[in-house]
Formats: structure tokens, sequence, C-alpha cells
């Protein structure tokens, strides 16, 4: 189990710095997800640490082991990716094994581990196959069978599920954690779906524009992502500009919604306008229609569309401008309910404005 430490370090594309004075942490046997937006440095970042992309300023360290100046075949990296890289001429065994024959580990021991890692990925009848026979959750299986047989420090996956479908991807994800957490396996997961990283990484970090936004346990950024880039990127669907008063009275879009707690994150603050994310327990809807309940007024929302997912329907809802001959002034919001619903059906929603999370710039 190897650390991974990345100090400060800068890769530039000519006049683009792809990467910009970016650090990051990996304690032993941890597991990292890398998220976000396309061309933000994910990928850059693994070709760094793999020595492809020489960097401007900075160093990584690998264990104890400086990698400046060290060839990427003797970094003791393990690779991923999304497309298998399967040698289609060698069986299912050779594969596994050819990082082990070409550094020339002798074929006793290499069958022993090829053997041992088979049975690891629920393989063990397949080291004969050919690898054009094998499904792509099996060709997964072998891909990362084949990256651990060196016993690397760092595991690296460049979105490696990416080609899957959801099913499977899902099953293997819980695979995949439940197997490098048992190795103790420091690895560094790449990957543009944030619930994939949610559900692989012990740590989760967002990159923007080539630099570290945020990092931390997967509850720790959900429940409060502290800045709006970071709740937008990873799916928050209510993020409101609250007004919040001396006396701790929060109002939205002319609407009031209740009074804060003495200790609320959102009274430390001067009064004024504030981002937040509205967090999804803190709208739920009323048992009965004028009965309302929570700490705040509630709100009366029309439906506006529904879709069933895994049990609950996801809701999408207008908020009606709060009296006549006010401006326009229509919202929408988003709520999960068991409930079901259909367009057009109006419903009053309790509002828990503790479930409020403040956002900075």
């Amino acid at each position: 189990m190897n650390a991974l430490t990345v100090d400060r370090i800068a890769v530039r594309y000519g006049d683009n710095l792809a990467l910009d004075d970016f650090s990051l942490e990996v304690p032993p046997g941890q597991i990292m997800a890398v998220v976000g937006p396309s061309g933000s440095g994910k990928s850059t970042l693994l070709r760094a640490i793999a020595g492809l992309e020489p960097l401007v300023t900075g160093r990584i360290v690998l264990g104890d082991s400086d990698l400046a100046g060290v060839a990427t075949h003797r970094r003791n990296l393990g690779l991923m990716f999304q497309d298998h890289g399967l040698f289609t001429h060698l069986s299912v065994a050779d594969n596994i094994g050819y990082g082990l024959k070409t550094a020339g580990v002798d074929g006793a021991t290499r069958r022993s581990r090829v053997s041992d890692l088979l049975d690891l990925v629920g393989l063990a009848s397949f080291g004969g196959r050919a690898t054009n026979e094998l499904s792509g959750g099996e060709a997964q299986r072998v891909a990362l069978a084949r990256a651990l047989a060196p016993q690397p420090g760092l595991l690296m996956l460049d979105e490696p599920l990416g080609s899957l479908d959801r099913a499977l991807r899902d099953q293997l994800t819980g695979e995949l954690r439940r197997l490098l957490t048992t190795l103790g396996q420091t690895a560094l997961h790449v990957t543009h779906d944030q619930a994939e990283a949610f559900a692989l990484a012990d740590r989760v970090a967002v990159v923007a524009d080539g630099r570290l936004v945020a990092v931390g346990t997967p509850s720790e950024l959900w429940s409060n992502p502290k800045q709006r880039f970071v709740a937008e990127f990873l799916g928050h669907p209510n993020i409101w500009t609250v007004a919040v008063d001396d006396g701790g009275a929060v109002s939205w879009n002319g609407r009031p919604l209740g009074q804060l707690s003495s200790d609320h994150p959102l009274r430390q603050a001067p009064a004024g306008q504030t981002d937040a994310v509205m967090r999804g327990p803190g709208l739920t809807v009323a048992p009965t229609e004028p009965t309302r309940s929570g700490d705040g007024p509630g709100l009366d929302v029309v439906v506006s569309e529904s879709v069933f997912r895994a049990g609950m329907h996801d809701v999408v809802a207008t908020v009606p401008e709060p009296s006549k001959g006010s401006a326009d002034n229509e919202a929408t919001v988003h709520f999960t309910t068991a409930q079901v619903v259909s367009p057009g059906q109006r419903l009053t929603l309790a509002v828990n404005i503790e479930e409020l999370v403040p956002l900075d710039d």
C-alpha cells in the first residue's frame, strides 16, 4: 500500500495550462475518484502521474519515491482503461500474465499469480479462453486482473466502466470496490459519472479548469457542497437565492419560508441574499391539502412532470407567483416522493428550511 502525493504540479499544452498549481493526497489503501467536466484536466492528471506529460512545476511522489525522471514502465503503476486493451492473440491467462512475463517473473510464479487473480475476479475457469469470447463485463474483469498482476503501488482507472450498460456498470462498481478494499489497493479513478464515483470511492476530488475545487467523502460533498459549481456539477436540482433578515427569517422569490434556528450556518453571515442548496429531505409532500407541516408556511405547487425511477417519482413542479398583481415570479422546484402524481396536479410541499446549505461563489 503506497500513498500518492501530487504536489503543486502544472502541465502546459502550448499556451494552455491543463493543470495549474494542482495538489492531491491519496493515503495508502484509499480509493480516490476524480470527477469534473470534459476538459477539466482529469485525464491529464493520470498522464502526468504516468510520466506521459512533463511537469512545468511541482512533483509527484508514490510511496517513498519521487517520480521525477522515472520512466513510465518503472513507476510501479497499474493502468485500466475503458477500451480494455486486451491482446486478441493471447488467451485470458496470457493477457493477465503478460506484464509478469515481460518483467522476467518465472513461469511457476507467474502461473500461480494468474490463477489467484482469476479466482479473485470470479473467472477461475476462464484462463484458456480467447478474449473475443468474453462479454463486456468479463473483459473488464480480465483487464482489472492484468492491471493488478504486478501488484502496483497505485492502480489508475480511466473511465473503466464507461462502455457498459447501466445495470452491468452498477454491478461491477460494487464488485470493484469490494475487490480493491479487500486488497488494500491504493487507487485513482477518473470518471465523468458522479454516481459511479460516489459508489466506488472513499473520497472524491472535483476538478475544474485544471484546479482542485473540492475534495471529501461522498457524503461530505453531497450534504455540504460549499460552492455553487460543485453543487451544480454533482446534480443538486434546487439551488436557490434566498434572503435572510437579521432575525433569521428566510424568504425565496418573495415567498416566506420560515425561521432558521439560531445556530444555522445561514445566520452566521450578514443579512441579505445568498445562494443555497435545498437538500432533498427539505421538500416533502404535505399529508393532506391544505394541511401544512414543517417549520414554514409551505409551498403550493403545480406538477409539471413526474418520472418513475427505482421505486420513487422524481417530480418537477412550478410554484405560482405569490400574489395577484406581482411581477412574473414563477419558480421551479424538484422533489422526490413515493406518491403517484400527475402533470397538472396541485400539491402543498412542507418546507424544512434547516435543510438549506449556504454556497460560496
